[in-house]
C-alpha cells in the first residue's frame, strides 16, 4: 500500500458525525488563521511474509482564506530526469503526474471547490473538473482539507487524560492537546491546536504495530509574498483531459 492509498484509507475508514449543531454551512465558515507549514508523512507496513516497507515524503503547505496550496518536495535532479525521459522519448507523448505538481484548491463563493495542479517544470496549470477528481484521489471535503483532519472525526475523539509537556509542543502552538480514538484493531491519535484550528500530528496504527501512518506538521512563521498561486500568470492553462490518450 503506497502513501496515497494509506492516507485515503485513513479518511475513509473513520465514521463521520456532526461536530456541532451550529456548524456553518459551506461558504459561511469563518476564516481560519493563515498558515505556512512543512508536513512530513511516513507509512510503514510489515507484510505477512516479513517484508517491511516504509514510505516517506514531505510537502510545503499553505492555508490562506479560501486558498490551499500543497507542494511535494522532490529533489530537482530527480524531477528533471523523469521529465526529460518522457519529453525526449522516441515517441514523444504528453504526460502529467499530479504527484509531481503543486495542488491548488480554491473555495468558491457558493462553497464549491476548484482543483488545479501547477506543473512548474512545463509551466502548465492543469484544471480538474469534479468528474475527474477520482483521477487524483481528490476528495472535495473542505473542512477536512483545511484542518488536516475532519472536524467530524475529531468530534468522535476524547482528549488524553495527561496533558503533554510544554517542551514537547511546537513553539507556535503551546495550546495543542492529544486526542485519541480506538476502533477495533485501529488506534488513532491527533495533536490538535484549537488556536490554529489545525491537526499538528496524526498517528494511526494497528494494535500490533504492523501498519503505521504518521503525519507531522511544522509551523513556519509568516506567509510568502506573493503567494504561489499569484505567480501563475505565464502558465499555460490546460485541462486534465488534454493528457488523455
Amino acid at each position: 500500500m503506497n502513501p496515497f492509498q494509506f492516507a485515503l484509507l485513513l479518511a475513509i475508514l473513520l465514521p463521520f458525525s456532526c461536530l456541532a449543531a451550529d456548524t456553518p454551512e459551506p461558504g459561511e465558515e469563518s476564516p481560519l488563521p493563515p498558515v505556512q507549514a512543512l508536513i512530513s508523512y511516513v507509512t510503514l507496513e510489515v507484510s505477512p511474509d516479513g517484508i517491511t516497507q516504509q514510505h516517506s515524503y514531505k510537502e510545503r503547505w499553505i492555508r490562506d482564506g479560501d486558498m490551499l496550496w500543497s507542494e511535494r518536495l522532490i529533489p530537482l535532479p530527480v524531477a528533471r530526469a523523469f521529465h526529460l525521459q518522457h519529453d525526449t522519448a522516441k515517441t514523444p507523448h504528453k504526460h502529467f503526474m499530479y504527484q509531481m505538481a503543486a495542488r491548488w484548491v480554491s473555495r468558491q463563493p457558493d462553497g464549491s471547490l476548484e482543483l488545479n495542479y501547477a506543473d512548474a517544470y512545463h509551466r502548465n496549470l492543469v484544471h480538474y473538473p469534479p468528474i475527474e477528481y477520482s483521477q487524483s484521489g481528490f476528495v472535495p471535503d473542505w473542512p477536512r482539507l483545511n484542518r488536516l483532519i475532519a472536524p467530524s472525526t475529531l468530534a468522535l475523539m476524547q482528549p488524553e487524560a495527561e496533558s503533554p509537556a510544554q517542551d514537547t509542543l511546537p513553539d507556535l502552538a503551546r495550546d495543542a492537546r492529544w486526542y485519541r480514538l480506538e476502533q477495533n484493531n485501529q488506534i488513532l491519535r491527533v495533536l490538535w491546536s484549537q488556536e490554529w484550528q489545525l491537526a499538528l500530528a496524526v498517528e494511526r496504527h494497528t494494535r500490533d504495530g504492523y501498519k503505521q501512518y504518521r503525519m507531522n506538521v511544522t509551523l513556519k512563521p509568516g506567509l510568502p509574498t506573493p503567494r504561489p498561486w499569484q505567480q501563475l500568470a505565464d502558465y499555460n492553462n490546460k485541462e486534465i483531459s488534454d493528457f488523455f490518450d
